[in-house]
């Protein structure tokens, strides 16, 4: 079973592109052995919805996929270094698109 995070962001599409290529390049013994990073997109139309629950009113999304199922480096962790590089405010992180983590 794949395990996938997705991440809601305030941020414009292209801010957070800009973000998550320096978040790649700042972590290579994360990229892609443990995690897959995607690119920014733009939301469609539940995203809002999904991620209002949560509090969030975003601008834009991107999914990171477990890649080694060992877990070496937890889905908590990369949720930390995810809220760490956007800043928590702008940011909630979704375990399968369903569970704040």
């Amino acid at each position: 079973m794949a395990i996938n995070i997705r991440c809601y962001t305030k941020l414009a599409v292209s801010e957070l592109q800009h973000h998550l290529d320096r978040f790649l390049s700042r972590n290579p013994s994360v990229f892609p052995q443990h995690y897959i990073l995607y690119r920014a997109r733009a939301l469609g139309p539940f995203d809002k919805e999904i991620s209002n629950e949560f509090g969030l009113d975003p601008e834009s999304y991107f999914y990171l996929a477990v890649n080694n199922k060992a877990l070496e480096i937890s889905t908590d962790t990369i949720a930390d270094m995810v809220r760490k590089e956007l800043g928590k405010e702008n940011v909630i992180v979704l375990l399968n698109g369903e569970d704040l983590i």
